[in-house]
C-alpha cells in the first residue's frame, strides 16, 4: 500500500501545475455561441460604465449592487481593453463572436489559475496522489466549466473562496509560527477580502476562520477556563485575517474611497433585504411554481449538478470516513473533515435564504472534488491490493492505467456537453429530462438557438421577434426583439420565443395563455432538456372561417377584395392556413365559382402555398397567407354567386377530406366547402 501511495510522488515535477493550468484554460476557454441573462441585463454594460467611472473620477459611481461584483467588474475592465486593444488596430474583426469570449476571458483565467495554486496546497495536506486527481476533477467537473466560461461572480467567488480556505487549513497544519504571523493566514485573508469583494457568500468563510483559529488551541483545551482563553486567543489572528481583507476591500474598490459608510452600508442592506427575499419573479422545485424552495432545493440540486464520479467518490469517502469512526481525525482526513464542514455550513446557510439558484451553491464544487478524489484514491488502493492477489500489477503501471482512464473520461464528458455545460444534469438522476421536472433550468443558454431558426426563414428577418428576456436575443435577432406581449398585436411581430425559465415559473400566464393556443413550429432541445418554443404569431383573419382538410392543413379564414369585378374582371381571395402537421406532398387548390344554377362560371386550379412555402414545405404549427386571382367573365350577369373551395392531390385527383362547421358546397362535390356569397352587380 505505501508503493502505492508514494511511487509516483517523488516523481512530480514542477511543471504539474503549469500543465493543470494549461488544462483548465483550454477547457474553460469562453465563446460567444450564447448569452445568460445575468450577463444581458447586467455585468457587460455594468463593467463599461466601471471602466467609465474609473477615467472620470466619479469613483462613487462604482457601487452598483450590494453583491459587490467589484473584482468582476475589474475583470471585465480588463475584457473590455482586451478588445479594444485588438479590434482597433484591426488584429481581429470586431462583433459579438470576437467580443463576448474577450470579455468573458479574464474571468476565465482567473479560475483557471485559481486551480492551478491549489494544487501545491492540496499537495502539501493531502499528498501527490489525491492532490492531482482533486485538480483533475475540478478541472473536468461540467458545473464549474460553466460557470467559469461566463461573466459572472460565482466561478469567481467559488475559485477566491476555496483557495482561501486551503490556505487557512495550510496555516492550521504548519505549526511552526502563530497564525497572526503565518503567511499563509495573511494570504488566506488577502483572497477572502477578493472574495468579498466579488460577492458576500464569502462571509461563510468567517465561521470557519475562526472554527480554524480555534483547532490550533484545540491540544490547550482541558476545562472551561482554558476553552475560554483559546477564545481570547482567537481574537488576534481573526483581526489580522479580517484586517487584510478589510484592506483590500478598501484599495480596490473605488466607491470605498469616497463614501465608505453608504458603501458598506448597500452591500448590508443587500444581504439583509434583498438576499433574504424570493425572487420577484417566482421559481420553481419539484414541479411547481413557488416563491421559495424549502430548505431541500440545494439538497436535490447539488446531486443533480455533480458529475457521476464525483457525486460516487463523495459517498465513498462519507463511507469510509464512518467506517474510521474515531481514527477519521486523524493525519489528513482532518482536512478532509474541515472541507467537509464547510460544505455543510455553506449550504445550510443559504438554504436558509428564500432566494434560491442552484449556481449559488457552487462555492463548495470545488470541496466536494476533492473529497470525491479521497473517496476514489482509497477505494483505488483497495482495488489494486485485490488485483495483486492474483496477478502481480507494477503500481506505476496501475496508477498510470487509472489517470489516463480518468483524463479520457472527464474529456469525453466535456466533448460530449460541449458547448452546453450549463445543460448538464447527473445521468445517474435521470439526466436533463428528469432536471426541467424537478429544477429551474435555463438561464439564456438555447435563445440563440431559436433565433438562428427564426433568421433562417424567408421571412424571418423582416420583424422584431417577441420574447421575454429582451437583452439576451438582441444579439441573435437580425430585426431585433419586442417585449413579449407583443404576440397580441400580429403586426408588430411575426415569431415569438417561450423560454422554459418563464414556462416553469408561470411569469406572465396571461401571454402563455395565448402559447397555448398555438403549435410550436419548432422545439430548441439541448441534451434532453425543452428550453425553448418558437412560435409563429398568427396573422389577423378578417373573415374567420374554420376548417380541415386532410389531417395536416387548416384554414384559418379569408379575405375578399371584389372591388375590382367590373374594371379588372378578376376577384381577389386571401387565404389563412395553418398546418397542423408536417405536409408531405404539393397538393392543389381549387376555387369554383358557382351561380343559383349551380353552374360553375369560373375556376382557378393552382398550387396550394407560395413560392417560398410549397405546401410540402408546411411544418406544424406554421401560418401561411396565399392570395389568389379568380379571373371572371367581362359578361357575367349580376346576381348572387357562391365560391367553393377545396384541396386535391394533383397526382391521383384526390380531394382532401373536408371538416367543417361551415357549409359545405354539395353541388361542387364531395369535399367542397362554401367560402362565401358574393352579390356582384
Amino acid at each position: 500500500m505505501a508503493a502505492f501511495t508514494h511511487v509516483l510522488s517523488r516523481r512530480a515535477v514542477p511543471a504539474v501545475p503549469v500543465i493543470l493550468f494549461l488544462l483548465a484554460i483550454i477547457v474553460r476557454l469562453p465563446n460567444g455561441i450564447f448569452l445568460t441573462v445575468d450577463e444581458a441585463y447586467h455585468w457587460i454594460a455594468l463593467s463599461k460604465r466601471f471602466a467609465t467611472t474609473l477615467s472620470t473620477g466619479n469613483f462613487a459611481d462604482t457601487f452598483y449592487f450590494g453583491h459587490p461584483a467589484v473584482t468582476t467588474l475589474w475583470l471585465g475592465v480588463a475584457g473590455h481593453w482586451l478588445y479594444d486593444t485588438l479590434t482597433v488596430p484591426e488584429i481581429i474583426g470586431e462583433g459579438k463572436d470576437t467580443f463576448y469570449p474577450l470579455v468573458r476571458l479574464p474571468a476565465a483565467l482567473v479560475t483557471a489559475l485559481a486551480i492551478a495554486l491549489s494544487y501545491p496546497l492540496l499537495k502539501r495536506l493531502f499528498g501527490f496522489h489525491l492532490a492531482l486527481l482533486a485538480a483533475l476533477l475540478w478541472i473536468g467537473e461540467p458545473f464549474l466549466v460553466a460557470h467559469s466560461q461566463l461573466f459572472h461572480m460565482d466561478a469567481t467567488l467559488t475559485s477566491l473562496m476555496t483557495l482561501s480556505l486551503l490556505l487557512m487549513l495550510i496555516a492550521l497544519e504548519d505549526g511552526e509560527r502563530p497564525l497572526s504571523r503565518s503567511p499563509w493566514w495573511i494570504g488566506s485573508g488577502l483572497v477572502f477580502g477578493l472574495g468579498l469583494l466579488t460577492k458576500s457568500p464569502a462571509l461563510l468563510l468567517i465561521p470557519m476562520a475562526g472554527l480554524i483559529a480555534l483547532f490550533r488551541q484545540w491540544d490547550a483545551i482541558r476545562d472551561i477556563r482554558s476553552f475560554v482563553k483559546a477564545l481570547i486567543g482567537c481574537v488576534a489572528p481573526l483581526c489580522v485575517w479580517g484586517g487584510i481583507a478589510a484592506i483590500v476591500w478598501t484599495v480596490l474598490w473605488p466607491a470605498m474611497w469616497v463614501k465608505p459608510l453608504a458603501t458598506t452600508w448597500g452591500v448590508v442592506s443587500e444581504i439583509l433585504f434583498d438576499g433574504g427575499a424570493p425572487h420577484p419573479w417566482g421559481n420553481f422545485f419539484m414541479g411547481r411554481a413557488v416563491d421559495d424552495p424549502g430548505p431541500l432545493f440545494y439538497l436535490v440540486a447539488i446531486p443533480f449538478r455533480l458529475a457521476p464520479w464525483t457525486l460516487i467518490g463523495v459517498l465513498l469517502w462519507v463511507g469510509f470516513t464512518v467506517t474510521d469512526g474515531r481514527r477519521a481525525w486523524s493525519g489528513s482526513n482532518r482536512w478532509l473533515l474541515l472541507l467537509a464542514l464547510f460544505v455543510v455550513l455553506f449550504v445550510a446557510a443559504i438554504s436558509v435564504m428564500a432566494k434560491k439558484f442552484d449556481r449559488y451553491a457552487l462555492p463548495v464544487f470545488p470541496a466536494l472534488t476533492i473529497l470525491a478524489a479521497a473517496g476514489i484514491c482509497r477505494s483505488a488502493g483497495f482495488l489494486w491490493r485485490g488485483i495483486t492477489r492474483f496477478v502481480v500489477v507494477p503500481p506505476q503501471r496501475f496508477i498510470v492505467a487509472g489517470y489516463a482512464c480518468a483524463i479520457i473520461t472527464l474529456a469525453i464528458n466535456l466533448y460530449a456537453y460541449f458547448p452546453y455545460y450549463l445543460a448538464y444534469y447527473s445521468p445517474l438522476l435521470g439526466g436533463g429530462a428528469a432536471a426541467e421536472q424537478i429544477l429551474p433550468v435555463g438561464w439564456g443558454e438555447g435563445l440563440e438557438l431559436a433565433a438562428a431558426f427564426i433568421a433562417a426563414q424567408p421571412d424571418g428577418k423582416d420583424r422584431p421577434i417577441a420574447v421575454f428576456y429582451q437583452p439576451v436575443l438582441r444579439p441573435f435577432a437580425p430585426a431585433g426583439v419586442a417585449p413579449l406581449q407583443a404576440i397580441q398585436d400580429p403586426r408588430r411581430v411575426d415569431y415569438a420565443v417561450a423560454y422554459i425559465d418563464q414556462l416553469q415559473r408561470n411569469t406572465r400566464p396571461e401571454l402563455h395563455q395565448l402559447f397555448r393556443r398555438l403549435q410550436p413550429l419548432y422545439t430548441v432541445r439541448i441534451h434532453g432538456i425543452n428550453y425553448a418554443y418558437v412560435y409563429q404569431v398568427p396573422p389577423p383573419v378578417a373573415q374567420p372561417l374554420k376548417a380541415d382538410f386532410g389531417e395536416a392543413i387548416h384554414l384559418r379564414g379569408y379575405d375578399l377584395d371584389a372591388s375590382a369585378i367590373r374594371s379588372g374582371g378578376a376577384l381577389t381571395i386571401t387565404l389563412e392556413w395553418q398546418a397542423r402537421a408536417p405536409v408531405d406532398n404539393d397538393y392543389v387548390l381549387f376555387i369554383h365559382v358557382l351561380n343559383d344554377r349551380a353552374e360553375r362560371v369560373a375556376q382557378i386550379d393552382v398550387p396550394l402555398g407560395t413560392d417560398h412555402w410549397p405546401s410540402r414545405t408546411w411544418r406544424a404549427g406554421r401560418c401561411f397567407s396565399t392570395l389568389y386571382r379568380v379571373p371572371l367573365p367581362f359578361d357575367l350577369p349580376a346576381g348572387t354567386y357562391r365560391l367553393a373551395m377545396g384541396v386535391y392531390d394533383p397526382h391521383t385527383f384526390a380531394r382532401l377530406s373536408l371538416r367543417t362547421d361551415g357549409e359545405r358546397a354539395a353541388d361542387a362535390g364531395e369535399h367542397a366547402l362554401l367560402l362565401t356569397r358574393i352579390t356582384i352587380p
